[in-house]
């Protein structure tokens, strides 16, 4: 979890936690780039956003949650 490739860039899964130990992101990488399903949560824990990428563009599914955790905005991206 979290290393880069021979070019120095990010590759595989990243995780990183806020300071009081709660997570503030899961990513996956591919040369770089943001690929596959990406989350990120606020600092209480709540889930900010669930994203699909390929190669670093939105791809497919996409939600944004308010800070007290429910679904605000779903949208699909070609």
């Amino acid at each position: 979890m979290n290393e880069f490739n021979e070019q120095g860039l990010r590759e595989g899964p990243w995780e990183k936690c806020w300071g009081n130990g709660n997570l503030w992101y899961k990513r996956n990488y591919v040369n770089g780039k943001r690929h596959g399903i990406c989350e990120q949560y606020n600092l209480n824990g709540n889930l900010e956003y669930k994203v699909n990428y390929v190669n670093g563009n939105f791809h497919g599914l996409s939600e944004w949650y308010y800070s007290n955790g429910k679904l605000d905005i779903k949208e699909y991206h070609l």
